[in-house]
């Protein structure tokens, strides 16, 4: 069909005639549309009907069917119509629900199907063959076989769609198993299970779903099958499969199953030559189904989904039928606005959508809820979340009316009735009496009252209650009822309590931590001064430096010594404990002592070290720490030094800085024993050490080998008095970590010259 020109519309407005004439050749190309699919449609059914009948393959179909088309003067289209009208068979009438034919019977096989089914099992070599039907419950039923006797026939005739086989999972998942050899076979029944070759279950689909499905059996194995061998397979399965379960399906299934669609119905898919869905077709309607429309039954038997439910299939319906109809798991949808029509009236509604796999399509529910519904639902969700409980007392009659979420929040069953408003403080804690005796008061008043009361379930627990209410009043004046709400503060109330707890114990913590670290800066500056004087020792200028940490609760645990012993040696020692607070305080000063007195001895170093690890490890649990101990001998001027994980010292000797090489030496208190090695380092007149902590010259992302040339740098420029050196060093120091930091400067006394 030619689209034909727009009609004559010079009586019409201009734009509307305009738009008819768009309307008028928009209507005629799609009929011309339709009539070429149509046509188009016919084509791949004539070339079904060559295979079938002429045992051509698809290929050989198409090209006679073009021969013929040619030699006769006609279009294909037109051939393949008049082969397909010659074909079809004449419609079968639809039977009543109580003349359905005996499925427990087997069905007699007409002579053809029988030849049918021996030339195809004779085709693929195998030595029986079994096609069965797929009833409308999802049972298969035996509607044919080849090479099977009539006990093994009579096993397989009714296959229940629990019972777990290959040809219900074939059916089930829709695609064909292909099983080489019995030994690969899952471990379920097996039809001729006594011939352990070869299997093929192949399901038989139609346009619209699975129609039946076909098992192949061998007698011996076969290698794997070849892509060839299975699309032959699937043909010789397609060709008799059809035939049979076409010819042998019952009549009058359907109906027989209308009364359990209810309020639903039932859409079977539409499918495109690829076999992908489309769309659904609605073929049954439940007697209490209602449209939300107000569309009788008639008006959607036979319609598209997507025609009969627009809206909804935007939402998502048609979407959701095809996972059902794939997954056969139920679906939801919705709630849905629309614009329900009842009774000729339209009003503002939401459907919620049921999607259930039923048959060989889908059952849809829909359910419909207007305005006033959906707001009571609303309301009702509301006071349930915010626990909310409306009450009305009228002071008339004395009645009592509660809403549900009341019941709820006075733990009483809604079969106990409401309590009445004489009996509402026999619920109220006995401290709270008068605050609920002054609330109903100030209500009988005619006043709006709100008050907040303990309430005393049946179960014996306790609720925080908030009351609201408000009088009412008739148009004389008169109090006609007293109404309002609860609303349970419980958890609330519980948190803020909780909260208080929290802060007061916070605040305690607080109040504890400035205590501790009070007494610990002020153990601290007791023992190390800040700046303590330069000391004087046999040919050593020495100054030491300890600055805090900024803020009090990181008090840390550095700490220095420097002290003349009794053998004339001098005891250098610089040292970082762990931590902050008043342990780190309180370790650094057992530390300092032990070292203090284990030094008398007279013991090198090392030993000094040794001995100190292994009473802080015994004696000191917990506590560790690094440390650099020395003695110097004014005679020879030599420094015997050991370190335990301690920063190196630096050495400024003519204008140059660089660092001491490190002897062995692990922290304090990690293990029970250790060994620490020494060093000696001779010292000339006018040379300057620089003992510090990692407080000077930690910095974040800085590495430790940078921050350790800065203060090499500082101490080279620094100058020769060791009190300026120390003030210089701790004011360039970059550390940024907020930490504690000792600093020990000593240097070598020049010789003095004669006058």
């Amino acid at each position: 069909m030619t689209a034909q020109y727009p009609p004559q519309t010079s009586d019409l407005d201009p734009r509307v005639a305009g738009l008819a004439a768009v309307v008028e050749c928009q209507q005629q190309e799609i009929e011309r549309l339709r009539a070429e699919r149509d046509g188009g449609l016919l084509v791949p059914v004539a070339e079904g009907i060559l295979v079938e009948r002429l045992g051509y393959s698809p290929a050989e179909a198409a090209t006679h069917l073009a021969e013929l088309a040619t030699r006769t003067g006609i279009t294909v289209a037109e051939l393949a119509a008049d082969l397909v009208a010659g074909a079809v068979r004449p419609p079968r009438t639809l039977a009543e629900p109580g003349n359905a034919p005996d499925f427990a019977r087997l069905p007699d096989a007409s002579a053809e199907n029988s030849a049918l089914l021996e030339e195809v099992r004779r085709t693929a070599g195998a030595a029986a063959v079994a096609v069965w039907q797929v009833r409308p419950d999802g049972a298969l039923g035996l509607a044919g076989h080849s090479g099977l006797d009539l006990l093994e026939a009579s096993r397989w005739r009714h296959l229940p769609v629990l019972m777990d086989c290959l040809p219900q999972r074939a059916a089930r998942e829709r695609r064909p198993h292909w099983i080489p050899e019995v030994e690969f076979a899952p471990a379920v029944p097996l039809l001729a299970d006594e011939r352990r070759g070869a299997r093929a279950v192949v399901p038989v689909t139609t346009a619209r779903s699975i129609a039946g499905v076909v098992e192949f059996v061998w007698a011996a194995p076969l290698p794997l099958f070849p892509p060839e061998q299975k699309r032959r397979l699937t043909a010789l399965a397609a060709l008799c499969g059809r035939e049979i379960v076409l010819s042998t399906q019952p009549a009058g299934a359907l109906p027989s199953t209308v009364g359990l669609l209810d309020s639903g119905l039932f859409a079977r898919p539409r499918s495109d030559e690829s076999g992908q869905v489309t769309d659904f077709e609605i073929a049954q309607v439940g007697e209490d189904f209602e449209d939300p429309h107000g569309r009788q039954p008639a008006e959607l038997i036979g319609r598209g989904l997507t025609r009969a439910y627009p809206l909804l299939c935007a939402y998502g319906l048609a979407d959701r039928a095809v996972e059902v109809l794939t997954t056969g798991a139920t679906a939801r949808l919705g709630p849905v606005p629309l614009v329900a029509r009842t009774g000729g009236a339209a009003t503002p509604a939401t459907v919620d959508v049921r999607i259930t796999r039923f048959l060989d399509g889908v059952r849809i529910g829909l359910t419909v809820g207007h305005d006033d519904h959906r707001l009571a639902q609303l309301l009702h969700n509301l006071q349930h979340i915010a626990r909310l409980g409306s009450w009305e007392h009228s002071v008339l009659t004395g009645e009592m009316t509660w809403t549900e979420q009341t019941f709820e929040l006075f733990g009483l069953p809604t079969s106990a009735g409401p309590v009445a408003w004489d009996e509402l403080c026999t619920y109220v804690h006995p401290e709270d009496l008068p605050i609920a005796e002054a609330f109903q008061t100030t209500l009988l008043a005619r006043q709006e009252a709100a008050t907040v009361f303990r309430l005393i379930r049946p179960d014996g627990t306790h609720r925080q209650i908030r009351a609201h209410g408000e009088p009412v009043l008739s148009e004389s004046g008169q109090l006609v009822a007293v109404r309002g709400i609860y609303q349970d503060l419980s958890a609330q109330y519980q948190s803020q309590v909780a909260l208080t707890a929290t802060r007061d114990r916070l605040a305690d913590t607080e109040h504890e931590a400035q205590q501790q670290n009070r007494i610990a800066r002020e153990l601290q500056q007791a023992i190390l001064p800040s700046a303590a004087r330069p000391v004087e020792m046999d040919g050593l200028d020495v100054a030491v430096r300890y600055r805090p940490a900024a803020q009090e609760h990181k008090v840390g645990g550095d700490w220095y010594d420097a002290t003349v012993l009794p053998s004339g040696r001098i005891l250098l020692v610089i040292g970082d404990v762990a931590g902050h607070g008043i342990g780190a305080a309180t370790g650094m000063i057992a530390l300092r002592n032990a070292l203090r007195g284990l030094a008398v001895t007279g013991a090198s170093p090392g030993k000094l070290l040794e001995w100190l690890n292994t009473t802080t490890f015994t004696v000191n649990r917990g506590v560790t720490g690094t440390a650099l101990c020395g003695l110097y001998d004014p005679e020879s001027r030599t420094l015997t030094w050991a370190r335990a994980g301690h920063l190196p010292p630096m050495l400024v000797r003519g204008g140059v800085t660089e660092q001491l090489p490190l002897p062995r030496g692990i922290l304090l208190g990690a293990r029970p024993t250790a060994r620490f090695e020494e060093s000696v380092l001779e010292l000339r007149p006018a040379d300057t050490l620089v003992l510090f902590t990692d407080g000077l010259i930690e910095r974040r992302g800085v590495l430790l080998d940078d921050s350790l040339d800065r203060l090499a740098a500082a101490a080279c420029h620094a100058g020769t008095d060791v009190e300026r050196i120390s003030d210089q060093l701790l004011a360039e120091a970059t550390s940024d970590t907020e930490d504690d930091s000792c600093l020990i400067v000593i240097r070598v006394s020049e010789p003095v010259t004669p006058a």
